[in-house]
């Protein structure tokens, strides 16, 4: 095969012009580069090059997490004080290393270590909060999905409701009234209102109207109506009537922590989040009135109708809001606390 002038000068061109890369070897990556962009090579490496002229800040996990909450602080968003664990044990374990050097099979092999699946699908929602934060930051780059995103998911199971019946709860609270009065507020607040942890830690005196028998919720779960108003039952108003002090703060931010260690010490087994699960049972028993029940709890509906209908009786829910210090008293005694008859389907309500 003879080789004409032509293709002999284009040859020397091509080779003076791949300089130390065979042309054949040139050719192959031209054509997978071809291949990976569509055919738009010069675009997607004139991208490429303004990516690598962005280049992010680099920063610690520590640092990030001490950025990201000090900023929705600022913003007036409670993630430090709501998901501050979450945050405590991923700088315990990761701070020292550099954000976006992390990678999603190290973030999976962290996140695996919560066992429950509830609980590790916490962890990723504000591990892939912060990641997602930290690249609008210019802290990781911003043309692809972060490494928490890349984290696995698991699937939540159903919820469990685990409650506790008035029994158990009226001696809880001759418990605390007696031992840990400080904590009785929350305690009351807990079962005979069914507030959230937050919203119990939030909760301001000068926002209980012990007088009208009521209480609006300082600061509500967000999502969920935030300025709510709580009815309270005369019962609950006699116990809370007995808190040694009624100014400011309810309770501190550690308080429903403190009400479950004290009560597994006292040899109680508390399932999770039973208080304001048994409250929800209990008044949803009691009046029959679902709306009202998951208007005051604050969710929906549907909640209230799959998870909290028929796990106690009618008179279970009367017993639960007759639950007054006179009660308790005689259950202490080893009498049998009477249940109070509903009043036009509240429970209780003053």
């Amino acid at each position: 095969m003879r080789v004409s002038r032509a293709d002999r000068e284009e040859l020397d061109a091509l080779r003076r012009l791949a300089g130390n890369t065979p042309p054949l070897a040139a050719m192959k990556e031209w054509k997978r580069a071809h291949d990976l962009t569509g055919g738009e090579i010069i675009q997607a490496a004139t991208a490429w090059a303004e990516r690598k002229k962005s280049a992010h800040e680099l920063v610690t996990v520590a640092q990030c997490v001490k950025r990201y909450l000090t900023a929705k602080t600022a913003a007036g968003i409670q993630t430090a004080d709501n998901h501050g664990h979450i945050f405590n044990d991923l700088t315990r374990d990761m701070g020292e290393r550099m954000l976006h050097e992390v990678t999603s099979r190290q973030l999976d092999v962290w996140l695996a270590k919560r066992e429950k699946p509830g609980t590790r699908l916490t962890y990723r929602k504000w591990v892939v909060a912060l990641w997602r934060w930290a690249q609008k930051q210019h802290y990781l780059d911003r043309t692809r999905l972060t490494e928490a995103e890349h984290t696995q998911t698991v699937k939540q199971p159903d919820m469990e409701v685990g409650i506790i019946d008035a029994e158990t709860y009226g001696r809880l609270l001759g418990h605390f009234h007696r031992l840990h009065p400080d904590y009785l507020p929350a305690l009351v607040l807990a079962g005979f209102a069914g507030m959230r942890r937050s919203e119990i830690h939030d909760q301001k005196w000068d926002d209980i109207n012990l007088a009208g028998g009521h209480l609006r919720v300082t600061k509500g779960k967000r999502g969920t109506p935030s300025r709510r108003l709580v009815p309270l039952c005369p019962a609950a108003v006699e116990w809370l009537m007995l808190a040694p002090d009624r100014t400011e703060w309810v309770c501190g931010n550690l308080a429903l922590d403190r009400i479950r260690n004290i009560a597994r010490d006292a040899k109680y087994d508390l399932p999770e989040n039973c208080f304001r699960h048994a409250y929800i049972s209990h008044r949803v028993a009691q009046t029959g009135n679902i709306a009202e029940t998951s208007l005051i709890a604050g969710n929906s509906p549907d909640i209230v109708r799959r998870h909290y209908l028929e796990l106690v009786t009618k008179e279970a829910g009367e017993t639960w809001f007759n639950l007054s210090p006179a009660a308790v008293a005689k259950i202490e005694a080893g009498g049998d606390v009477e249940p109070m008859p509903a009043t036009n389907g509240k429970a209780g309500v003053a």
